[in-house]
């Protein structure tokens, strides 16, 4: 009698087993859940030392031209950076056709600014490191492609592709994925990095590239992409950006509420209600304003950005918005302002306590 209970007891607790997930909470949200009928036993182990990549903002990886050690705008090799569309020389907060500067409206087609914009005009590497930098053309990047040992890796927690020469010379290029309308996609999947080469009025030849392939390919030209710079200068100077004094100008910018036209029920502002922001830029610099966004300190949630276009604000200057609380209301309201200074994105919010 106590073998058949044991044998039910047994069964029963298999049963239950196969029913349940064995479930891991990742800090950025993530979730990943695994049978537990498939679990042998959880262990914890030290985590495994980053890929050492060269040091120095130049690399000899023994090929026709020098690259960066980290993207244009960034100031490590695992940082995005900025982002740009092909021919424009500042990143901006939107990236579709009709806001591309070489989209002519009347014609509905793009400007030729030329086949190769590699150290113009049109080099944003060039415009924003000086002249020693430019963007890497279509061959540049195919040597790099056919020289290099490419290896799918972490760095810092951030995917990409550690690039190793035959010298024993390393760069890391982070999977920046693309922009596109407001969107970015293919972040810590995706390799999108524009040569200075279009491919036909619409298009530019990029370096594509994910887990299981990298190869040269085309994209639309008016979608924002990271660039890493190429240089023929081994002294080459210029990136990364020195942000170091940028406090003295980012203390003094600041967010607020104005009140509003506004309904709160169970201390919950309601949707439709009209809350007054301002943007107040007390430096001696001049900012740009690049994103407003309406959140909810409640749910995390940061709202979508209600700003169509980049906005200058001077020193000593502010700017007044009414934004509208959407579906659903907030209990939290949160206004938060991303302003461009020196190169580098900063975020001004304010939480309301009106």
């Amino acid at each position: 009698m106590k073998k058949v209970i044991l044998s039910i007891i047994s069964a029963a607790f298999a049963a239950n087993l196969s029913a349940q997930t064995v479930n891991v909470h990742f800090k950025n949200g993530q979730q990943i859940q695994y049978p537990a009928s498939s679990v042998d036993y959880v262990d914890f182990s030290e985590k495994a030392a980053d890929p050492a990549v060269s040091a120095g903002q130049v690399v000899d990886l023994g090929l026709s031209v020098y690259w960066a050690s980290c993207n244009l705008g960034a100031e490590s090799p695992e940082e995005y950076g900025d982002y740009y569309a092909w021919g424009e020389t500042k990143p901006k907060s939107s990236y579709y056709t009709k806001n591309y500067s070489f989209y002519n409206a009347e014609l509905d087609q793009i400007v030729d600014i030329g086949e190769n914009i590699s150290g113009t005009e049109f080099d944003a590497a060039t415009v924003n490191l000086g002249k020693d930098w430019r963007m890497p053309t279509k061959t540049e990047i195919q040597e790099l492609i056919d020289n290099c040992t490419w290896e799918w890796t972490l760095v810092s927690g951030v995917r990409g592709y550690k690039v190793t020469a035959k010298n024993g010379n390393s760069i890391f290029l982070p999977a920046a994925g693309f922009k596109s309308d407001t969107q970015h996609y293919t972040k810590n999947t995706g390799l999108y990095y524009p040569s200075s080469v279009q491919s036909s009025l619409n298009n530019c030849y990029y370096l594509h590239g994910n887990s299981s392939s990298h190869y040269n390919s085309t994209v639309d030209k008016y979608m924002g992409l990271s660039i890493r710079p190429v240089t023929s200068n081994p002294n080459a100077g210029g990136t990364p950006t020195d942000h170091s004094q940028d406090h003295l100008v980012t203390d003094k910018v600041k967010a607020s509420f104005l009140g509003g036209a506004y309904s709160s029920i169970n201390g919950k502002i309601q949707s439709g209600s009209q809350l007054n922001v301002r943007f107040s830029n007390g430096s001696s610099e001049t900012v740009t304003l690049t994103k407003i966004q309406l959140g909810d300190a409640a749910t995390g949630s940061e709202g979508n950005n209600m700003l169509n276009s980049e906005v200058e604000v001077a020193a000593g200057e502010a700017k007044s918005y009414t934004v509208t609380v959407g579906a659903g209301g907030l209990t939290t309201p949160v206004i938060r302002f991303t302003y461009r200074y020196n190169k580098k994105n900063y975020v001004a919010e304010a939480t309301w306590n009106l």
